[in-house]
């Protein structure tokens, strides 16, 4: 295939994989189903624009997409929100994990005749929460927040787990003599250990570096913020800790420490987060041969381990885990059925490929077809079960920043938006009424899609949307006179 072929295919890819993301919408089902897809499509079996089968150059750049995707959802996440869910988020990520390995180890010895080491790979494999699935999924839902700080916490966290299980069992599968459970178990904690201690350093690092420097063009900055994302993993990942971890770690602290140019710092990691997620799942997609997921054997194999994932091993690796803590029934069934599966399967299911060990282009297909299933069903329906069991969040007094101002140095206004809730005290009161500090500026009010001209006698009414202009500097000032019962 010519350079100049290969060039607009990968733009056509890029394109279609782009508007789809309305399609998934409208169908309800994750687009990252829609992005493997396209791979498969343009792959091998099908059109066979792009010839690819190779597991390593895979393995390579799902990590690197992981490392994005992860680091972006790390500077999504604020600390002192998610905080007390770290303890049943970090249980599932563990104890969650190990169970649901061990459920599905036990359903593919019988199932599918392996033996007890392949069948604890195939488990480990299959056991995690993906982050990229999820990220993607809850940023269109409207899920309570402990609901969706517990699962963004686990599967940000998890991937450490089920990447040493994976190896530890493929040690187990490829040189049983000098496998040890004994070290496998210290070569965790060091790996858990030093990995969050990396990402604590790292983030520190970053925050001071990024505040301090003195760059000579703003687009320096996110090529900077980004560096410390592969740094993060890199450094862990030499020493032998746990890179994922490292990274995801490095992403809050800077997240949740002050940081010079933050909205443009963060959407810019989000744009390469989206980018990120496409190229990996139509990778993953180039990867698979259409034709070999026909064989019975595949077909069978998976809907039985995904039904036994999705409605046996994720609710009882959920339930057992959640024990010690305060969650309603409704609470924990929607955290069970929001185990999606996604990316990190598809990638820790090329490492068998890789070592070339026996059935491992089975396990390959299988753990494909059982994370197709898997996400289909559970993510078509996660905005239907929410709303059944009444978990969505009502009212919010969410500030964003939409607009960030830039001097030659650092920012220092912004335009940020909140939306008044229908019991604010504000609502049915004219602005000239509620003696806003002369430093702030109301710009403008958003009224179910139509743009309000703020005036003296305008009334506000529930809902409306605020756009108002305030010093960065003055920002949590705004928020005590806005919402002073939660400030």
């Amino acid at each position: 295939m010519s350079l100049q072929f290969t060039i607009l295919l990968i733009g056509l890819l890029l394109f279609i994989a782009v508007w789809t993301t309305k399609l998934s919408s409208r169908l309800n089902i994750p687009a990252l189903l829609i992005f493997i897809a396209l791979g498969m499509i343009a792959g091998s079996d099908i059109t066979g624009f792009i010839r690819f089968d190779d597991a390593e150059l895979a393995q390579l750049l799902g990590t690197v997409a992981l490392i994005i995707i992860l680091f972006e959802g790390g500077l999504q996440t604020v600390w002192k929100e998610v905080k007390t869910e770290l303890s049943p988020s970090l249980s599932l990520a563990t104890f969650g994990v190990f169970t649901a390995t061990k459920i599905v180890a036990v359903a593919s010895h019988y199932i599918l005749g392996f033996s007890w080491a392949n069948a604890f790979l195939l488990g480990a494999i299959v056991g995690s929460t993906d982050a990229a699935a999820i990220f993607s999924v809850l940023s269109g839902q409207s899920v309570r927040r402990k609901i969706g700080s517990t699962l963004e916490l686990e599967s940000g966290t998890n991937d450490p787990m089920a990447v040493f299980l994976t190896v530890f069992f493929l040690e187990f599968v490829t040189n049983p003599k000098d496998a040890s459970l004994v070290s496998g178990l210290s070569s965790l904690v060091w790996e858990m250990v030093v990995g969050l201690l990396l990402g604590l350093l790292l983030g520190w690092i970053a925050s001071t570096l990024l505040n301090r420097i003195d760059l000579s063009s703003s687009s320096f900055y996110p090529i900077l913020l980004m560096s410390f994302a592969f740094l993060s993993f890199g450094i862990a990942d030499t020493v032998h800790a746990s890179g994922f971890l490292a990274v995801y770690v490095t992403a809050i602290y800077i997240s949740n420490h002050e940081l010079v140019y933050r909205q443009t710092l963060v959407r810019f990691t989000m744009s390469m987060a989206h980018l990120a997620q496409i190229g990996m799942f139509i990778v993953l997609g180039l990867l698979v041969f259409p034709k070999q997921l026909l064989d019975p054997r595949v077909i069978l194999s998976s809907i039985a381990l995904a039904l036994i994932l999705i409605f046996i091993a994720r609710p009882v690796s959920v339930w057992l885990s959640l024990l010690p803590f305060k969650y309603s029934w409704q609470e924990k069934v929607f955290i069970s059925f929001a185990g999606l599966k996604g990316a990190v399967p598809i990638i820790l299911a090329t490492y068998p490929l890789v070592a070339g060990i026996d059935n491992a282009g089975m396990i390959f297909n299988i753990v494909f077809f059982t994370v197709l299933l898997s996400t289909l069903i559970q993510g078509s329906v996660l905005t239907f079960l929410a709303e059944r069991l009444n978990l969505n969040e009502t009212g919010s007094s969410t500030i964003q920043t939409v607009i960030e101002f830039m001097s030659i140095g650092k920012p220092n206004a912004e335009i940020i938006e909140l939306t008044i809730p229908t019991s604010h005290p504000f609502v049915g009161k004219a602005i000239s009424e509620i003696d806003l500090p002369q430093e702030f500026l109301i710009t403008a009010i958003i009224r179910e899609d139509q743009i309000v001209t703020p005036r003296g006698d305008t009334i506000f009414e529930g809902r409306d949307q605020l756009l108002l202009l305030t010093p960065k500097h003055r920002i949590k000032t705004l928020k005590r006179f806005l919402f002073p019962k939660t400030s």
